[in-house]
């Protein structure tokens, strides 16, 4: 087993668990150890519902040992399971994002809360809920296989007296945003109305904002509960997900990663590459030291190779909000030598380091408020003449750089166009950009060095090609302040740059769809010259007879 598990303290976490959850867990297996420590430890999943908790728990270990004979949970019913528990995290990750954030109330209730509310009920706690069914199913009986909506799946609950689950899930919400109409209507309190039918009959339900968030809250932590009770009847009797990791599918695969993960090392997935050619392995980290992550990187990769081990390759990747781009690829061949004999892990680190498959760059620590990198949001901008939208970063260390999409509308003489991208620059230019976490780069509101603006004339969700069939689309303009570019094209391809008709123009190198926007030269060019597009090939065969240079 690996060395990193050494390095966790798992009969502290034992001696919390039995302070805080239940007396009873003598024992944490591997598999539960990060999910018990999200729930003892981390907010927001550690406001878990204790009632809910209580009740499912206990009604599963009495079923349980009213059971003739022990059973397994069936593969669809882990399934569940797990697809319930990837959606918990990557809630949990929106709820701690998103909660707190400043928007208006309109544009959080659509981004926020409705999406929210509808995930915790048919993302986890439904998947939640047919993993139960499906015990009870085994232990009753009965076949509750067919029970897969939320309705059914509660009034099964209630009927095995799982009442404190049923009564935490508002249906009629539920339904209200699936099938019915929603909408907000602004009062001293702000409610949202929520539209319904049931038994045929039309109702609303008004529910002021700020009690529609308790609410989210309260369902979030009925289904922490639930997680909690299912992984602590698990982590009891591991046999009810008798699911063999070597199976080398979506469930043994997820299995697999829980079983890797601790906290502050969590395999966030692990998937493979068809005819056994790579399984790839996503780790995030708190600790970011390279030669760390380099024995980590080894660890893990043995623990999945002494599992499978007929993949050509394994390869891991780190994540970290600090970390840049880390990953590391062993062949077969090496972890077998490794197993054989420790010391050749420094020699195939070494080989990995040469043949540039173990990549690590540093991490930034330069103080910057991560906060501000993660809810950063550029502004967009309107005037009569024109419309800016889309604003990317792409700003380097000694270069600040942004990328934007300008929309000029019908206008089409040039001189038109020309002052619209002018005023587009003027604004632009001068707009904030945020740090970044993992690499240092020029930022904040000086002016910028360079900008990459693609010039239409409406904003439509389709007509956004840079090409020369696109009628919608303008110019390209790589805008530059010190009038020399430093990346070539702007970033565009050589073979879209080829295809388009392009003039110098002070500080702009601009592309246009067009050949009669394009200032004539009087500048020979012969056919054996090099292009002057800089697309590398010969006048002759590139664009000689388009009418841009000669």
């Amino acid at each position: 087993m690996a060395k990193y598990y050494s390095n966790f303290a798992t009969d502290v976490l034992q001696q919390e668990l039995m302070k805080e959850i239940d007396p009873s867990i003598t024992l944490v297996k591997k598999e539960f150890q990060e999910i018990f420590e999200k729930m003892i430890k981390k907010d927001p999943c550690l406001y878990w519902d204790r009632a809910v908790f209580i009740q499912t728990r206990d009604i599963l270990e009495k079923i349980y040992k009213d059971m003739q004979d022990p059973i397994s949970l069936s593969d669809l019913a882990v399934d569940n399971f797990i697809m319930g528990y990837n959606s918990y995290c990557q809630l949990t990750e929106t709820i701690l994002d998103l909660q707190h954030f400043n928007l208006s109330v309109e544009i959080k209730t659509r981004l926020y809360r409705i999406p929210t509310y509808t995930a915790l009920v048919e993302s986890c706690m439904s998947n939640f809920l047919r993993t139960i069914a499906a015990f009870l199913g085994k232990a009753t009986g009965k076949d509750y296989t067919k029970q897969q909506k939320l309705g059914p799946l509660l009034e099964v609950m209630k009927s095995n007296g799982l009442t404190e689950i049923a009564q935490r899930i508002d249906v009629n919400i539920r339904n209200a945003i699936n099938h019915g109409k929603i909408s907000l209507q602004k009062t001293p309190q702000d409610e949202i109305n929520f539209f319904y039918m049931e038994q045929g009959t039309a109702k609303v339900k008004k529910i002021p904002v700020y009690e529609f968030d308790s609410i989210i809250d309260s369902t979030y932590d009925a289904v922490s509960a639930v997680l909690l009770a299912i992984v602590v009847f698990m982590n009891r009797h591991i046999t009810v997900a008798n699911e063999e990791y070597s199976k080398g599918n979506y469930t043994a695969f997820a299995l697999l990663a829980m079983h890797i993960s601790l906290p502050g090392i969590v395999c966030q997935s692990i998937s493979d590459i068809p005819d056994k050619k790579q399984i790839n392995i996503e780790v995030s980290v708190k600790n970011t030291d390279q030669s760390y992550l380099a024995m980590l990187s080894f660890e893990i990769c043995m623990t999945i190779f002494s599992i499978y081990n007929d993949y050509e390759q394994y390869m891991i990747s780190f994540q970290n909000p600090r970390l840049g781009m880390c990953w590391a690829r062993y062949k077969k061949e090496e972890l077998s030598l490794v197993l054989d004999d420790l010391k050749n892990m420094r020699i195939i680190y070494e080989n990995a380091i040469k043949r540039s498959e173990f990549v690590y760059f540093k991490p930034d620590n330069e103080n910057i408020d991560l906060n501000e990198v993660k809810y950063f949001c550029f502004p967009n901008y309107e005037s009569d003449t024109i419309k800016i939208n889309q604003i990317a970063d792409a700003s380097v260390q000694d270069r600040k750089r942004l990328k934007a999409n300008v929309f000029v509308g019908d206008i089409s003489d040039k001189k038109e166009i020309m002052a619209a991208i002018d005023e587009a620059i003027t604004w632009l230019k001068c707009v904030k950009n945020p740090p970044c976490a993992k690499f240092p780069h020029k930022y904040g509101d000086m002016e910028a060095d360079a900008l990459y603006i693609n010039v239409y004339h409406k904003d439509t969700r389709r007509d956004k090609a840079l090409l020369p069939s696109n009628a919608n689309f303008i110019c390209f303009l790589d805008y530059n302040l010190n009038g020399c570019t430093t990346l070539l094209h702007g970033g565009l391809t050589v073979a879209v740059w080829a295809k388009l008709y392009h003039e110098k123009n002070n500080k702009y190198d601009i592309a246009w769809r067009e050949s009669k926007y394009i200032t004539r030269t009087v500048t020979k060019v012969g056919a054996n010259d090099s292009c002057p597009c800089g697309s590398g090939k010969k006048f002759k065969k590139c664009c000689k007879g388009k009418g841009i240079y000669d």
